[in-house]
C-alpha cells in the first residue's frame, strides 16, 4: 500500500529517459519530500503490458501524474500538485 508521499518510478533497464526521469526525482526528494521506490516493469508482465511504450511513468501514490517524455521542468510542477 502506498501513502500521499511515496513516489513510484516504473521503470526499465538501459532506458534513458528512465536514467533522466531517475535523476531528477532524486534532485528533488528533500525539496518537495517524498520517498521514491522504483519498479522494473519488465519484471512483470502486467506491468510490461501496461506501460510498455510510455516509461518512464511517474506515480504519486496511486495516481500517474507523468509519462514519458518528461520535461524537468514540468515534472517538478505535476509532482508539487500531486503532494499538495
Amino acid at each position: 500500500m502506498t501513502s500521499a508521499r511515496d513516489v513510484i518510478l516504473y521503470t526499465r533497464n538501459e532506458c534513458g529517459l528512465c536514467y533522466t526521469t531517475r535523476q531528477e526525482l532524486r534532485s528533488l526528494r528533500d525539496e518537495l519530500w517524498f520517498t521514491l521506490t522504483e519498479v522494473d516493469i519488465d519484471a512483470d508482465v502486467a506491468l510490461r503490458d501496461l506501460y510498455n511504450d510510455v516509461v518512464p511513468v511517474v506515480a504519486v501514490g496511486d495516481q500517474i501524474v507523468a509519462h514519458a517524455p518528461i520535461e524537468p521542468c514540468e515534472l517538478r510542477e505535476l509532482l508539487a500538485a500531486a503532494l499538495g
